[in-house]
Formats: C-alpha cells, sequence, structure tokens
C-alpha cells in the first residue's frame, strides 16, 4: 500500500478506500464468526450467513456514497477494492474452514 501511494499519490484516496471498505468488513465478521463458534455449528452457519447478507448491502452502499459524494478516479478505487476483497474473502475461506473442523464428527 505504501508503495502505491508513493508510486501515485495522486490516487491515495482511492487506493486508501479500496483497501479500507473490505478490511472493516473482514475484521467486523470474523469478530463475529469467532464469538459465535464458540456457541454451536448451527449458530456459526447463521453468522456466516447474516454476514454475507449484511456485507453486500454495506459493500453496495459504501459504493454507492463514494460515487455520488466523492469526486475522485473510480480505477485505482477498482483495482483495490478488488484486490484485498478477493485476498480477504480468501483469507476468511480458510479461517472459517479451520473454525469448522472443528464440528465434524469422525
Amino acid at each position: 500500500m505504501v508503495a502505491l501511494v508513493i508510486i501515485k499519490s495522486d490516487h491515495a484516496f482511492e487506493l486508501f478506500m479500496g483497501w479500507l471498505l473490505p478490511s472493516l468488513a473482514g475484521i467486523i465478521t470474523m469478530y463475529f464468526i469467532n464469538l459465535s463458534s464458540r456457541k454451536d455449528s448451527i449458530t456459526l452457519t447463521k453468522t456466516i450467513a447474516k454476514g454475507f447478507a449484511l456485507k453486500m448491502i454495506y459493500y453496495g452502499m459504501a459504493i454507492l456514497i463514494l460515487y455520488k459524494y466523492s469526486s475522485f478516479q473510480p480505477i485505482p478505487f477498482i483495482c483495490s477494492f478488488s484486490g484485498f476483497f478477493m485476498g480477504l474473502h480468501g483469507l476468511e475461506a480458510v479461517i472459517i474452514k479451520r473454525i469448522s473442523e472443528k464440528y465434524i464428527t469422525t
């Protein structure tokens, strides 16, 4: 991120917002998943489903607000957002898989 800001300092806001939106969603999601994993597998599954729906609403509203009330270049934002979105959701999938393995009975 720092290297990108140094190279394209005129797009720092776009790159930062592309990083911030998925990072906030990922941190909050993992917090609630860790809380629900202490209860049982049904609660964990419900939390994952609710988190998915809430994240889609969050992303839609956040991107709409950014495009409507901020004047910025969309291409650097889209590139930054896409990279962090895919990376963080891949990491979430690995973490959820590890949490879910303790519920598998042999």
